[in-house]
């Protein structure tokens, strides 16, 4: 996985029952802290956009139902140094039973930002924040790996209902 903690999600026993699926990695993304009383519909436009909170790599893998977001940063940019766990996106539309928007919603006024629920597993607390990217191209790779998450979950669960008819 990584030199940092991702919690429960780092058991393991867990990784050894559970097979991870690397999803995307883009190397440069921006996360921005919200102005307070910031509510939806999100508009980027309302953000400090030239002073972001953090420049971080994005890693998206799938874990059994899950979809994690890793965001990390390291403080120094010399090769081979440790990355440190900045923010984590779990995304769970199975269990949970909650769309995809409860988890990542875009903005109305931009398709290069989006507005992350993050969550802090150990403190049980969660917040949102702004996420950008510096490219269109590279939003798009991130809107896609998300829609192939919800495919998968789709299909599978298709596939589930049909073996219990033929039970």
């Amino acid at each position: 996985m990584g030199d940092f903690d991702l919690g429960l999600l780092d058991d393991d026993a867990y990784k050894v029952k559970v097979l991870s699926t690397k999803l995307l990695g883009i190397a440069e993304v921006f996360m921005y802290r919200l102005p307070s009383k910031s509510k939806s519909p999100f508009k980027a436009e309302d953000w400090p956009l030239t002073k972001p909170l953090q420049c971080v790599s994005l890693r998206i893998e799938r874990r059994g139902n899950q979809l994690l977001l890793i965001f990390t940063y390291s403080h120094d940019d010399q090769p081979g140094s440790k990355s440190k766990l900045f923010a984590l996106c779990t995304v769970d539309i199975v269990s949970k039973d909650k769309p995809m928007e409860h988890y990542v919603e875009p903005v109305v006024d931009s398709t290069r930002y989006f507005v992350i629920r993050v969550t802090d597993e150990k403190a049980g607390r969660e917040a949102q924040i702004g996420l950008g990217f510096r490219e269109r191209e590279e939003a798009a790779d991130f809107r896609a790996a998300l829609s192939k998450y919800e495919a998968d979950i789709g299909k599978e669960r298709t596939e589930r209902a049909q073996q219990m008819a033929h039970q």
